[in-house]
């Protein structure tokens, strides 16, 4: 059976773009384009979030620390994926309890999500 990832991300392009390499990788994935489908959508179960900061309606830390203090969504893994980079965001991250944080242009999402998902 293939695991499911939402990638919440409000930018389109990458949105596709990420799609199609998770597909390729055999993952079935689902979208949101702003926090609050995001945080809806993820009611849904799924095996893995990847979660973009910068989002209209709910920005991902609203996001994030709403899912890990629910306790329908408190167990999934969340890979925060976004252009910010820093320390100070990477501890932000871990202090509202992602799993992982990756940079979009600088990190591999794929390798580090299997790490993560192999690890819960």
């Amino acid at each position: 059976m293939k695991k499911k990832i939402l990638l919440v991300e409000d930018d389109l392009l990458a949105c596709r773009a990420y799609q199609k390499l998770f597909e390729k990788a055999g993952f079935e994935v689902d979208l949101a384009l702003d926090g609050e489908e995001g945080l809806t959508k993820s009611h849904n179960g799924y095996d893995c979030i990847l979660l973009d900061i910068a989002l209209p309606k709910m920005d991902g830390w609203q996001v994030l620390e709403k899912l890990k203090n629910h306790d329908g969504t408190c167990h999934m893994p969340v890979v925060v994926c976004t252009v910010l980079d820093g320390d100070e965001h990477k501890k932000k991250a871990q202090e509202l309890g992602a799993d992982g944080f990756v940079n979009k242009f600088n990190d591999d999402l794929l390798a580090e999500t299997l790490k993560i998902l192999q690890a819960s």
